[in-house]
């Protein structure tokens, strides 16, 4: 009874503020008060901003891309964040940088997106050692910067320890999998430019360099991917060029447009020049 109160007290306030300059009498609130956790001022993106966007004039991201990340974290070890570009928003985002402003390592992951990966949308998970912003900037083919971000509370991640016993961990690196999703209401079809989405599952570490072995002291030594490169066919779907603050077996969930080949091919190196194949059947239409 108290919440449907206070809700209907938050909708009289909202009905009884003045409308904007030119409106229909119905107030609404502009984009960045709709955020629950806004981006916070702080002294490492001054720092960081000339190294990821340069000189380029950053502009409000929230116009075509939907950021999601949570306001405190369960597992500071593996925070998920998702990102969706808004429909018809009329730009292809060539480049995307993912960045925890206050990690160790801030700048997360970089990927570079070929022409079928259409309209971006994206999941993947990161570590956080202390409260920070998580950033997302995105360049357009054409040449725009458009930045959005959130502030999540988590703390510890980049330290926490391997879930896996270490050797198993190191036995298993480089083992993938891949899942397709289907929309059970869609028509099943084979058509070339049909929407896709599958979720990329690699096993790795990604050591931090700060985390223990397990009963002693002794720091393990970091190694993380820093490479991955995924091909439906021979078309480039996605480039990434990652840190350690990529969390623990990287995932990475996104859509594509289907280019009529049968396969998706992942290529991943890591920091000590290990590299892994994988070539994935897809059942597109089936």
């Amino acid at each position: 009874m108290k919440h449907q109160l206070a809700i209907a007290a938050c909708a009289t306030l909202l009905l009884s503020l003045p409308a904007q300059a030119g409106g229909t009498g119905q107030f609404v609130l502009p984009p960045y008060a709709t955020i629950q956790n806004q981006i916070v001022a702080g002294e490492a993106w001054k720092d960081l901003r000339e190294m990821v966007a340069g000189d380029a004039k950053l502009l409000d991201g929230e116009e075509i891309l939907s950021f999601d990340a949570p306001v405190q974290a369960f597992d500071a070890a593996t925070v998920p964040f998702s990102i969706s570009q808004r429909s018809n928003s009329g730009k292809r985002i060539a480049e995307l940088t993912v960045v925890v402003d206050d990690n160790p390592m801030p700048i997360a992951a970089k990927f570079e997106f070929g022409a079928l990966m259409g309209d971006i949308h994206l999941e993947s998970r990161v570590r956080y050692d202390v409260f920070s912003n998580i950033r997302a900037v995105a360049k357009t083919a054409s040449g725009e910067t458009y930045m959005v971000g959130r502030f999540v509370k988590a703390a510890g991640g980049c330290s926490t320890a391997v879930s896996r016993d270490l050797n198993v961990a190191l036995s298993t690196m480089g083992q993938m999998k891949l899942k397709e999703f289907r929309d059970p209401n869609a028509v099943s079809t084979k058509a070339e430019g049909t929407v896709r989405e599958v979720q990329l599952m690699i096993r790795h570490p990604n050591f931090t360099g700060m985390q223990v072995k397990t009963g002693t002291l002794d720091y393990i030594d970091p190694r993380f991917l820093d490479k991955v490169v995924v091909k439906l066919g021979d078309d480039v779907l996605f480039r990434m060029t990652g840190g350690f603050s990529i969390s623990e077996n990287p995932s990475f969930r996104f859509k594509f447009k289907d280019n009529g080949a049968g396969a998706i091919t992942v290529y991943a190196r890591d920091t000590e020049g290990a590299e892994f194949t994988h070539t994935f059947p897809l059942n597109s239409g089936v």
